[in-house]
């Protein structure tokens, strides 16, 4: 075992370097971990650095500005859409969640609502109805074994529990972060701030942090850290495009079909891509189940459900794929078990850079320089250079 234990650790740690890089690695780890509340400011600011850094980028090369003057203008630029979207999107987020829990809990104790054309009982009807028809077509002694009443009673407790669920988070999860107001003020004020400090200082910064990862060896910093870069400002300002193009579309098409809640079932369906697969899973349900109490078992409901399919399908397959380059690309199962992982480790963080930091294991497990690698492949760092310039650029 120990000779074993000996063999793995020469050949995947004797190359200058990674002995430090592995122990910075699992320090970063742990003070994230333990202190993420403290850097959530940073990690912001962060995030609108990487989505804004290209639009200084463009003002230098076309206008010949320096930075501090071009990180000056595009921060004034931003300021001035993002007070217009609070004034303009964020009251009438709040009027419509304040509505739609108000009719989850009239809908849980199976009163009217003006607003929608069923009460929760009509759908319990309907579903139990359509199940008892089903069954009565199976051949016996299925069709003995369940009643009218039996499927009636298990439709009224499922609606009961999605509606009671749905009302507990926006209760215990949605509403408190949107009351808190202190929280939002500091970030409003801090966060600009340090992203412009981040934007007007981005090389001073990134040579300085670079410089106190692995003072003494810095070829192993500069093998990962041009694909790592790019990678994850890829994947930032991919999904935020992402996120505003989905919730455009989707409130849009809500709109035109008069659903109740477009605009927070809009912004719901757009947030829900953070999440690959399991979002559109979980964003599905309040917007079937407001659609069908306000249109009933009609054709309204289907042209707006075959609508909201078609978004999908056109997300998955033609949006997702233009946004984000094959260097992002993971299998289900890679984003799945990182979801899982990192969401329970760090919440919404650790659900939205999921994707960027199974990203980032991949390559630290792919591009690890090792002892097999440096026998098979003498010019390694030539080819990681190489290697990492070209996802740079994609």
């Amino acid at each position: 075992m120990f000779r074993l234990f000996k063999n793995w650790y020469h050949n995947h740690f004797s190359q200058p370097g990674t002995v430090e890089f592995a122990l910075v690695l699992a320090v970063s780890f742990i003070l994230v971990y333990f202190f993420m509340w403290l850097v959530g400011p940073l990690v912001v600011a962060l995030c609108l650095a990487y989505v804004l850094d290209w639009a200084v980028c463009a003002l230098i090369t076309s206008c010949h500005l320096k930075r501090p003057t071009a990180a000056a203008v595009v921060m004034v630029l931003f300021i001035g859409v993002a007070a217009l979207i609070l004034i303009l999107l964020v009251p009438q987020v709040i009027r419509q969640g304040a509505q739609f829990y108000n009719a989850m809990l009239a809908l849980s104790q199976d009163a009217a609502i003006s607003d929608l054309t069923l009460r929760g009982s009509d759908v319990d009807t309907y579903i139990a109805t359509w199940l008892y028809s089903l069954i009565q077509m199976l051949p016996d002694p299925l069709p003995s074994m369940l009643s009218r009443d039996d499927l009636h009673a298990a439709a009224a407790s499922l609606r009961t529990q999605i509606i009671n669920y749905t009302a507990n988070l926006m209760r215990t999860q949605l509403m408190p972060s949107v009351v808190n107001v202190f929280t939002y003020l500091m970030y409003l004020i801090i966060v600009p701030i340090f992203t412009f400090l981040m934007l007007r200082n981005k090389r001073q910064l990134q040579e300085r942090f670079l410089t106190y990862i692995l003072p003494n060896n810095q070829v192993l910093i500069k093998e990962f850290w041009p694909a790592i870069s790019g990678q994850i400002a890829g994947y930032i300002r991919g999904k935020l495009l992402h996120i505003i193009i989905i919730t455009c579309v989707n409130t849009l098409a809500f709109r035109v079909f008069s659903l109740n809640y477009a605009v927070l079932l809009g912004l719901g369906v757009g947030l829900s891509v953070v999440i690959p697969y399991v979002g559109a899973v979980i964003i599905a349900i309040p917007v079937i189940l407001v659609a069908v109490l306000q249109f009933g078992f009609t054709s309204t409901l289907l042209w707006l459900l075959l609508v909201y399919l078609i978004i999908q399908l056109l997300d998955s397959n033609v949006l997702t794929p233009m946004l984000f380059s094959k260097a992002m690309n993971l299998d289900a199962f890679s984003i799945l078990a990182a979801i899982l992982i990192f969401g329970g480790l760090w919440g919404f963080w650790g659900v939205f850079f999921a994707i960027p930091l199974a990203t980032f294991i991949k390559t630290l497990i792919v591009r690890w320089p090792s002892e097999n690698h440096r026998k098979t492949t003498p010019s390694l760092g030539l080819n990681l250079s190489k290697s990492s310039t070209d996802n740079t650029k994609s």
